[in-house]
């Protein structure tokens, strides 16, 4: 995880930390995106002659189409491990052994509750009307590049 020490922005809880501007806020988004790699940020095409009926059923599928590629790829990652374990059946006693279930699963929490916080801290950002001069320094500041990010 990311070494968050005294200069990050609280959670929406409370707690101790810097104070909640754009500049604190650019800085925590670039350390997540270290870690966690680029953002998938959707941004659907809009029409002039669309009415808001229709853009909303427009933004809804393209949500759901968004989704629909997390599950096959939870799918096929099931059928893999499916296969895998059909190979070699002592598998699954070796990774109780190892407990590899338990790290496995406290690893995905722990990148659930990072993309959670990041996206918490995007809104933020936008919630601020931040401009992107911050984000462009604290990626620089990280050796990353926001042409990189919106590959």
């Amino acid at each position: 995880m990311v070494d968050e020490g005294d200069n990050t922005v609280p959670t929406p809880y409370g707690g101790e930390g810097a104070r909640r501007v754009c500049s604190t806020t650019a800085r925590d988004i670039a350390r997540l995106t270290a870690v966690l790699g680029p953002e998938a940020i959707h941004v659907p095409d809009e029409r002039e002659d669309e009415t808001e009926e229709e853009r909303s059923w427009r933004e809804r599928s393209a949500m759901w189409a968004d989704r629909s590629g997390d599950a096959i790829s939870s799918g096929a990652s099931d059928l893999y491990r499916s296969t895998i374990v059909g190979l070699n059946p002592a598998r699954p006693v070796l990774r109780f052994v190892g407990r590899a279930g338990e790290i496995e699963r406290e690893a995905r929490a722990q990148r659930t509750t990072a993309l959670n916080r990041r996206a918490y801290l995007r809104g933020l950002f936008d919630g601020f009307g931040c401009t992107d001069d911050y984000l462009t320094r604290a990626f620089n500041e990280y050796g990353l590049s926001i042409a990189d990010e919106e590959r």
